[in-house]
């Protein structure tokens, strides 16, 4: 009865969180209450005025985007003029099908009735990369969405061995996924390789136990012809996209410092690994937790990972357990390569269902016995009241305090300025300050003051059909000497400082 009642306690508020995450979600692609921020600021950028042929090629301000998931993007939001509700508004769908997706992949991992079950989704919904990207105009939620349908993949790939009549529709479904979702993001391939050397030792296992069962070479057939499909996608998004980014020096210098790109250093190796479980976990005592869990989680899923492949009863979840482990020492395996960060939330988050499939299975395993059966029960609670408290006090936080405060104030002044400004043809001079906190270095990880022009071109009420001068200034007292270098049929000119505009004549 206990469990029972735990279990519907657990779905109660993980659907309450979830369907309060959605409708906050929403009101923040609708009011304009967000203010964009300096990665947006950079995306936006090259939305607004690259073309869809040039966007295929280096990405201004040292950004790297999925081409394909862009230039959708840009179509999209081109035909509404960048506004801000169609800048919002993928990311947040994109979230929002990974909120539905994770909970439905949840009880086919799970079924129903386990108490558990519901930590795969809010461990993944709660962590920094999903609440403060949910409606970035940034790919990382669909980074997230993606590792979650490379376990899909999986599970329905491994399901052909076991029906009795193909489906299909189904079937095309699947095939045409592997087919298509490689284009839309940089990790799913890393995602999704430990899956098939997951069917590989399905494949082995079948053939050496000589099972004699009608069909066994279809069935083969038909698992791996995706697998080919997905191959041929990735092989294509390398060339025409993942090379870009693997020859950016720029962006391989500015994450150096999650790299083992210099040789193995333990201290490094060690931190880096502590960092990838503990960075899912938000605050100081929660962010020791997961680390702790996480690490022990890990440990204990290559033991028993080990025994079952010892044992040779690798079959059903064992084999999940399998892609997570395999996933986990496949990103380790590309950090020591100096491939991949490690440590870094946002580069990380792809990971995160592995984790939290091999967190759940440690606190499954401690439930089951009776001296620690308790410790678990009350571990388990713990990380339910995290992270659901975690969630409110995110959402909550993000529009309260100074900062919060002068941001918006900036952006409602600049948009109501640029309207003014365009309808009355007048360049304008801005300085730093348009761009707070980043106008400061210490914000900043090149230590340079981002400059205001170009940020100011991304707010969404600046028309790039209009295409008005715009040039920055160090303070607006300098911009009066600046108009007398401007041509002589421009008389007057729009000065502001991101919080207050005027019109100066010349």
């Amino acid at each position: 009865m206990q469990i029972k009642n735990s279990e519907k306690i657990a779905r109660v508020a993980t659907i309450a969180t979830l369907a309060f995450m959605l409708a906050w979600g929403m009101v923040l692609v609708v009011a304009q209450i967000k203010p964009f921020w300096v990665d947006e600021w950079r995306v936006i950028y090259n939305l607004k005025f690259k073309t869809a042929a040039t966007i295929w090629g280096p990405l201004d301000f040292m950004q790297q985007f999925p081409r394909v998931y862009i230039e959708l993007i840009k179509a999209f939001t081109s035909l509404f003029d960048y506004s801000y509700f169609t800048l919002r508004l993928p990311s947040y769908l994109i979230g929002s099908f990974a909120i539905f997706f994770s909970y439905r992949l949840s009880g086919r991992l799970y079924g129903s009735g386990h108490f558990n079950r519901f930590l795969f989704v809010m461990i993944l919904v709660s962590c920094s990369t999903f609440t403060e990207y949910f409606v970035q105009v940034k790919q990382y939620t669909m980074d997230i969405l993606l590792s979650l349908v490379a376990i899909w993949q999986l599970l329905s790939l491994l399901a052909i061995s076991s029906e009795v009549e193909l489906n299909k529709r189904k079937y095309a479904l699947v095939l045409a996924s592997f087919l298509v979702v490689p284009f839309f993001s940089y990790t799913y391939p890393i995602a999704i390789v430990p899956a098939f050397m997951v069917l590989l030792v399905q494949g082995i296992g079948t053939l050496r136990s000589g099972e004699s069962k009608p069909g066994i070479k279809k069935i083969l057939l038909l698992q791996w012809l995706p697998v080919l499909c997905s191959l041929f996608s990735i092989a294509i998004f390398y060339v025409t996209d993942v090379s870009q980014l693997m020859h950016d020096n720029q962006m391989h210098g500015y994450w150096r410092h999650l790299l083992m790109d210099k040789g193995f250093d333990l201290q490094s190796f060690l931190v880096n690994l502590w960092m990838l479980f503990a960075e899912i976990g938000s605050g100081f005592a929660f962010w020791w937790l997961f680390g702790l869990l996480g690490v022990s989680s890990f440990i204990y899923g290559l033991q028993s990972t080990a025994a079952d492949i010892a044992k040779n009863r690798l079959s059903g979840h064992a084999l999940i357990r399998l892609y997570s482990i395999t996933l986990l020492l496949f990103c380790i395996v590309l950090f020591l390569a100096g491939k991949l960060p490690l440590g870094e939330p946002r580069l990380n988050a792809f990971t995160i269902p592995a984790i939290s499939i091999l967190i759940i299975h440690f606190l499954d395993a401690l439930r089951e016995k009776a001296s620690v059966r308790k410790f678990s029960f009350g571990l388990s609670v713990l990380l339910y009241a995290g992270v659901i408290g975690n969630i409110y006090t995110t959402f909550f936080a993000s529009i309260t305090g100074a900062e919060y405060a002068r941001k918006l104030d900036i952006y409602e002044s600049t948009e109501t300025a640029l309207v003014l400004a365009q309808a009355k043809n007048l360049p304008i001079f801005i300085t730093p300050e348009v761009a707070y906190p980043y106008d400061k270095t210490e914000n900043l990880p090149f230590k340079t003051t981002v400059p205001g022009d170009w940020v100011l071109k991304t707010f969404p009420a600046y028309k790039v059909l209009n295409n008005i001068p715009v040039y920055a200034v160090n303070d607006t007292g300098a911009a009066r000497q600046a108009i007398k270098k401007l041509p002589s049929y421009i008389t007057a000119v729009m000065v502001g400082d991101g919080r207050s505009y005027h019109i100066t004549n010349r």
